[in-house]
């Protein structure tokens, strides 16, 4: 009884509209539906690009070259790389259905996508890799730099020979509609940079065949209340645009830019909190909102159509900031915050995949007219799209404290005034969209650029992996495990129960003398309770959690950098910081080991300090004196 109750609360969470929609989603695929919808049609099997007369080539470093023209050789060699750390062997062209992790293939490559679902493939992240065609972007780029035409005939090469091994709508890279939608935005960026404004046959079949597959599950995708609805909205939006410019096909290519159009509007007012939050609890997920809103914005501009709701660019520019708030102007890293799948969409520039500054960049751009940052490698994007760098000033903005209440998260910034630049996150979620991660009361520190106290990360989606459960548990934050259940009942995959709210009990408090505090709380569904207290001096940050209504044990952990730390009785000294814990009650304080996973797909090990109280009250203090 308590599992049905759990789900059915669950259920009314994120809403029974929506559930039916996902019900008809599944009725559909079962009863073939979509097969007698949208039937079977082989593209014309030709180049998809032409040599152009000319094309804008942006004017970019000697360093910058040197990056673009070595993954292209890697590409040329057959070597692909995966979530932005992993080059692996594939073949020129690649094998589309290879996971190059397990070697295993995937075996329903003529299926139609509704029924092409491989269970014992693995993970298909891995394989939908591939076929976002980021590879393109790069070919594309290289060909625009030497204007050798070996680079667009590998470019055309590998797009045939993937259209002839994947016909629309069948195979496992027409499952889902967002991966189809990503693959359309990337060709057509290509397209852009290559100036193919007489876009031949084949461009066109391809553009018109993404669109009808995104169209026809609109209802699914809405349903999500995340970035797969988002992204494929602005596919619709963006392919509708490029047909309409094009082609003849007027009246169809308009009706899927004002659907595409329409849809963003309700989406973006919908997801995004009036604080800058988005319903995807996840930092990068973030930047796949804002990259995706940057080509949105780009392309509307380009092809001269009328702009969207005022309320919309007040959303879409709450939303850069937020970003801009959590990250580092220093290395453009933030924290490893919520699911994590290596995206890093439409990425124009060569820096690395840590670095969000180049997204928040070209969005402050083109929303406000204004920069973000000075001048820097993060402006490739704006060259690449010839766009005046030195038309728009600087917005000289600086990070600040603030409570996102309605995002669910508080950002303890010392501003200018300290000597050593320190700054924290708390998750604080609330029970608006669904969480991804158990990681309320999260504290997430960072001083002078250096992620010290940290998240774990995602690893992978792959149901069968245990480091996936382990990193969406509490046991994976900075935050407290009690008993022997998590914060959340697991429902599913991707699905918690009895979804948490954290309690403010206040905003910030700023004495006279400058100390900042903060304090929240939360019961979990087994009614125990965590309370956590921030406060900030200048010099130290103090943790004080209150623990109460526990059974058996409750273990606060901190999961660290990388250093040389040593623990000497309850004290643990590292080379910038020394933390010293302390509690009312009797503690085991222990240096232990935990993984986790900057990357999709790549773990390391990181350690652990782990403090376990048996007895119920409980106060824990933990100070960090920064050196």
């Amino acid at each position: 009884m308590d599992k049905i109750f759990i789900k059915l609360k669950t259920a009314r969470s994120l809403g029974f509209i929506n559930i039916l929609k996902v019900l008809v989603f599944r009725i559909q695929c079962k009863t073939r539906y979509f097969e007698k919808r949208l039937p079977l049609k082989q593209l014309t099997m030709n180049h998809l690009f032409y040599l152009p007369d000319h094309m804008h080539c942006p004017d970019i470093s000697d360093q910058t070259y040197r990056q673009i023209k070595q993954k292209t050789n890697q590409i040329i060699n057959g070597n692909l790389i995966f979530f932005s750390h992993s080059y692996q062997k594939m073949g020129a062209p690649p094998d589309w259905f290879l996971n190059p992790f397990t070697q295993k293939r995937h075996n329903r490559s003529t299926a139609y996508w509704s029924s092409a679902k491989d269970d014992t493939f693995g993970d298909i992240k891995i394989l939908w890799e591939m076929s976002r065609m980021e590879w393109a972007l790069t070919l594309s780029k290289m060909f625009v730099l030497t204007k050798n035409k070996k680079y667009l005939f590998i470019l055309n090469s590998w797009l045939k020979d993937w259209l002839e091994n994947n016909m629309p709508q069948t195979g496992p890279n027409w499952i889902c509609a967002q991966e189809t939608a990503i693959r359309l935005i990337h060709i057509i960026l290509c397209s852009h940079i290559l100036n193919q404004d007489q876009p031949l046959p084949a461009l066109i079949d391809f553009v018109d065949a993404h669109c009808k597959r995104i169209e026809i599950t609109r209802h699914y995708a809405n349903a999500q209340n995340n970035n797969h609805a988002i992204s494929e909205a602005a596919g619709l939006f963006i392919g509708g645009m490029w047909l309409n410019a094009y082609t003849d096909s007027h009246i169809k290519a308009r009706k899927w830019q004002h659907k595409g159009r329409l849809d963003l509007e309700q989406l973006i007012q919908k997801l995004i909190a009036e604080d800058g939050s988005f319903a995807q609890h996840s930092l990068n997920y973030h930047r796949v909102l804002i990259a995706t809103l940057n080509m949105v914005e780009y392309f509307r501009r380009f092809y001269h159509q009328p702009a969207f709701s005022t309320l919309f660019y007040k959303k879409a520019s709450d939303a850069t900031q937020w970003l801009f708030q959590m990250t580092h102007p220093e290395n453009g890293r933030g924290p490893n915050l919520g699911a994590n799948d290596g995206a890093r969409l439409y990425s124009l520039s060569e820096t690395a995949y840590t670095d969000y500054r180049p997204e928040i960049q070209l969005s402050s751009i083109l929303l406000s007219g204004k920069r973000l940052y000075q001048n820097g490698h993060w402006d490739e994007p704006v060259q690449w799209l010839n766009i005046d760098l030195y038309q728009h000033s600087i917005e000289k903005k600086k990070r600040q404290s603030k409570v996102y209440k309605e995002g669910g998260y508080v950002v303890v910034s010392t501003g200018q005034k300290q000597d050593i630049p320190t700054w924290a996150l708390i998750r604080c979620p609330n029970k608006r969209f669904r969480p991804h991660h158990a990681d309320t009361l999260h504290f997430d520190l960072w001083i002078n650029a250096q992620n010290i106290l940290k998240d774990s990360g995602s690893y992978s989606y792959a149901e069968s992996e245990p480091l996936r459960q382990y990193c969406m548990s509490s046991s994976a934050h900075n935050t407290v495990s009690f008993d022997s259940h998590d914060q959340m009942p697991v429902i599913s995959r991707f699905l918690f129960g009895q979804w948490i709210q954290t309690r403010i009990v206040q905003d910030f408090s700023v004495s006279a003398s400058g100390v900042i505090s903060w304090c929240g709380a939360y019961q979990d569904y087994q009614g125990c309770y965590h309370q956590r207290k921030i406060i900030f001096d200048g010099s130290t940050w103090r943790i004080i959690d209150y623990l109460k209504q526990f059974h058996e044990k409750a273990i606060l952990r901190w999961h660290l950098m990388n250093d040389h730390w040593q623990l000497n009785n309850k004290c643990l000294t590292g080379t910038s910081v020394t933390i010293q814990i302390s509690s009312d009650t009797d503690t085991i304080v222990t240096l232990t080991e935990g993984e986790e996973s900057l990357y999709y797909m790549k773990k390391n090990t990181i350690p652990v300090l782990e403090i376990c109280a048996n007895d119920s009250p409980a106060k824990i203090l933990t100070e960090i004196f920064i050196s």
